[in-house]
């Protein structure tokens, strides 16, 4: 639903929200990380605004989840909420 905001003159201006998708797919992180790797879960993330595609490898190691782009990443709370539905 769009909002409908005023400008300082009074016209009205349209608001239109951004469409968000999110594709989450678990890969292999041996293969991708090495046998050496202390990454046990690996997954690839496709995030679209709109006509945008945005995407991440989100990490589970001995310290924890986190993104290439860092911890505070949006899609590492997408994957979380992601594994807590498969469980």
């Amino acid at each position: 639903m769009a909002q409908i905001r005023r400008s300082i003159k009074g016209r009205r201006k349209e608001k239109t929200e951004v469409k968000r998708s999110v594709k989450i797919s678990p890969m292999d992180p041996a293969q991708k990380c090495g046998k050496g790797t202390t990454v046990t879960e690996l997954y690839r993330v496709e995030e679209r605004l709109d006509q945008a595609k945005v995407h991440h490898l989100v990490f589970f190691d001995r310290h924890g989840w986190y993104c290439e782009h860092g911890k505070q990443c949006g899609a590492v709370k997408d994957v979380q909420k992601f594994t807590k539905r498969r469980t």
